[in-house]
């Protein structure tokens, strides 16, 4: 309570209930196991609660908005913006929008519907939008509340990136004072009801609803519903557009959703982090590179070698220094601040010691037993076959009708021929066998 307090001991002016409020989200943390973030958390006020959400070209600071769009009681905003680069392949998959050249032209179409969507450049989008949050806004409040759901926060940082290219901020800073994670609010208060918190079960439990959540727009709608279910607020979260105002939330709801803001100078501390984390990764480059280009389980492996080294303050030039004054014992001495697994740290020094050794060997992998195939239809459990129809065992007549094997049916029919009708028998069972064989090898692993 009092790092609370300490984080913002600016406002000198807090008000008492809100201190009534962070107690309870205190308690209530304790009793889920969740622990609250000292950075959450304003001042009390009268705020107008906005759901809003953006599709990107990707998930990385350098790409840009596809769709912004917002959605509250009375009102919603939602425009397309004409990306300079292709969406990446991942997500065409979770927005259904591509971009198409027709002629000379780019334009921005709609995967399903087939339909080419009305856009504009990202800079008149984002001035529109600000136009939007300043008419909501008006004269008589504090400023506006976004509410998103994300498992991990992107949208924000991705708003204030783009914010920043057309020297925005400021403005956004003066109507806009924080976003709410209503993934936060629902780990902690739905710990014990839910095992997923992701949008489309939250909405599905909470409010009976199944939303196409690969517009943005939807998801602005669901988050600003399941936000407004979980904190309390007097309207029922089915409550559609056109149904009352939205600067009479009642106190409560407004006292709740305050506990959660993150306001935006805290979002740019993060993304000031952010950015020298992604400058560390980008000095080890040289190193990780070659193991980027391989499969994804090998990105995804060669990712998580990396961001060790990241969280540990290694980077590039620290690890050529130790290299040249110590060799190998200098990059195992550097690896001792890393924190991981030893099979993890075994590994990363014979990433290191093979990009800076050219000669060095790594240590080869212990390979798994092969497993056994299925046991073929003249094996039995024990792995001994069954012997094969010689010469010394007799073939059973044709009159023994129903008992007559697959073997004896294959011999008679082929011609009759002294001397010969035993090795082609023997030859038609290996051959077989090694069809089987092949099959089993040659299968798909579902």
């Amino acid at each position: 309570m009092n790092k609370w307090l300490l984080s913002y001991g600016t406002f000198h002016e807090t008000k008492s209930c809100q201190l009534k409020v962070s107690s309870a989200m205190v308690s209530t943390s304790k009793e889920n196991g969740y622990e609250i973030d000292a950075k959450l958390g304003i001042p009390v006020g009268k705020y107008y609660v906005v759901g809003w959400d953006v599709d990107t070209t990707g998930r990385r600071l350098v790409d840009e908005i596809c769709q912004i769009a917002a959605f509250s009681k009375d009102t919603s905003f939602s425009q397309y913006v004409m990306p300079y680069r292709d969406l990446n392949m991942a997500a065409k998959r979770r927005h259904n929008i591509r971009v198409v050249t027709i002629g000379r032209y780019r334009m921005l179409k709609d995967s399903k519907s087939g339909k080419i969507l009305k856009t504009k450049s990202e800079i008149s989008a984002l001035n529109d939008f600000l136009h939007w949050l300043e008419e909501l806004r008006g004269k008589d409040l504090d400023g506006v509340l976004l509410v998103s759901h994300e498992p991990r926060k992107c949208a924000p940082a991705l708003l204030l990136e783009s914010l920043r290219r057309y020297n925005l901020v400021d403005r956004f800073m003066a109507v806009v004072k924080g976003f709410v994670n209503s993934y936060t609010i629902a780990e902690l208060k739905c710990a014990k009801t839910v095992k997923s918190f992701s949008l489309r079960t939250l909405s599905k439990v909470l409010l009976d609803k199944e939303g196409d959540l690969d517009n943005a727009m939807e998801r602005a709608r669901l988050a600003y519903q399941v936000t407004h279910h979980l904190c309390g607020g007097d309207e029922k979260p089915e409550t559609a557009q056109g149904a009352g105002d939205a600067r009479e939330a009642s106190t409560s709801f407004l006292e709740t959703i305050c506990g959660f803001v993150w306001s935006i100078q805290s979002e740019e501390e993060e993304l000031e982090q952010l950015k020298a984390i992604l400058k560390k990764q980008n000095s080890l480059r040289p190193i990780f590179w070659p193991l980027l280009r391989f499969s994804r389980k090998e990105r995804q492996r060669a990712s998580g070698l990396r961001r060790l080294l990241v969280d540990a303050g290694v980077e590039f030039e620290s690890l050529t220094a130790h290299y040249a004054a110590d060799g190998k014992q200098g990059i195992s001495k550097l690896l001792e601040t890393v924190k991981g697994e030893p099979k993890e740290i075994e590994e990363l020094q014979d990433i290191l010691l093979g990009h800076f050794d050219p000669d060095h060997k790594p240590k080869p992998e212990a390979k798994p037993e092969p497993v056994q195939g299925k046991v073929l239809s003249g094996e039995n459990v024990s792995g001994t076959s069954t012997p094969d129809t010689t010469a010394s065992s007799p073939m059973k007549s044709p009159s023994s009708g129903s008992e007559t094997n697959v073997t004896s049916s294959v011999t008679q029919s082929l011609p009759e021929s002294p001397g010969k009708q035993v090795s082609s028998t023997r030859s038609l069972d290996k051959e077989d066998i090694s069809q089987s064989k092949s099959y089993t090898s040659d299968s798909p692993t579902l």
